[in-house]
């Protein structure tokens, strides 16, 4: 991208004007209130440094992380390209964590504008982020289960990098659930993640048991699988991300197990369903 499409980063400014509707919003359980932002995000200027295909489907691209950038694990900001119709900025969860050296976004790919300019990327193109936004944050001294629907994982594995960067002292378990085997986001960083920290453990799904190979655990997220994930942890928080359908269904799970509201954090990413 040339430099002249973005103003130097102390002019950047929030993209207000954006009519996406394929958006990561917050959603949170009623009883905690919504996101406070105290103004306008700041925005900064910055290049990539990496892009790769995560899965057939979804694409990863890292970013130089600016000087004053700073975030909690693991906050959203909106990302701001040039598509074919011109400059767009999306709420985009951060999927990776503030101990590492830059900035990571995961998409599931699709034929939108917008995203075709993400699968585009390569390094030395300039973006911006305006950020960082939002309190779906790692709680860091209560035990967490982490619940996610395919590339719901962003903000959960930055969550799990910091815990294991940080050497946090609470047990963390995540439950990853994807359509098939090739489609498990980032499997090769949990499975490295679960060997570098002991007090994190991973259990897989799959909602389409076409993978004649698969020995692990198949079908969608339910009571089962969510009682396992909290067996013998002391009051876990419970971090839940995917598309909205997702998210509301395994809130309901968490309050059918009696799970209070005030013990459950929700984030949903509306647009790919």
């Amino acid at each position: 991208m040339s430099a002249s499409l973005l103003r130097p980063a102390r002019e950047v400014r929030p993209p207000f004007r954006s009519k996406s509707r394929n958006t990561a919003i917050v959603y949170r359980a009623p009883s905690n209130g919504g996101p406070r932002v105290a103004g306008p995000p700041r925005g900064f200027r910055t290049r990539v440094v990496a892009s790769r295909s995560l899965t057939p489907s979804t694409r990863a691209i890292e970013l130089e992380k600016p000087q004053a950038f700073t975030f909690r694990p693991t906050q959203f900001t909106f990302l701001q390209l040039k598509t074919e119709e011109g400059m767009d900025a999306r709420p985009m969860s951060l999927a990776t964590s503030p101990t590492r050296p830059h900035l990571e976004y995961a998409v599931r790919i699709s034929d939108s504008p917008y995203k075709r300019a993400f699968a585009g990327l390569r390094p030395g193109d300039e973006v911006a982020v305006f950020g960082p936004i939002g309190d779906f944050v790692l709680h860091e001294t209560r035990p967490a289960v982490l619940l996610a629907g395919g590339i719901g994982i962003t903000p959960l594995k930055g969550m799990a990098e910091y815990a294991a960067d940080k050497a946090l002292p609470i047990p963390i378990r995540l439950v990853h659930s994807n359509r098939s085997e090739d489609e498990i986001v980032y499997r090769l960083e949990l499975d490295t993640l679960e060997k570098q920290n002991p007090r994190f453990r991973v259990l897989y799904t799959l909602t389409r048991n076409d993978d004649k190979g698969w020995q692990g655990r198949t079908g969608r997220i339910g009571q089962e699988l969510l009682s396992e994930a909290g067996r013998d942890l002391s009051d876990p928080i419970y971090y839940v991300t995917g598309t909205p359908s997702m998210v509301v269904g395994t809130l309901q799970l968490l309050r059918d197990l009696n799970i209070r509201d005030s013990n459950i954090e929700i984030e949903a990413f509306r647009g790919y369903e």
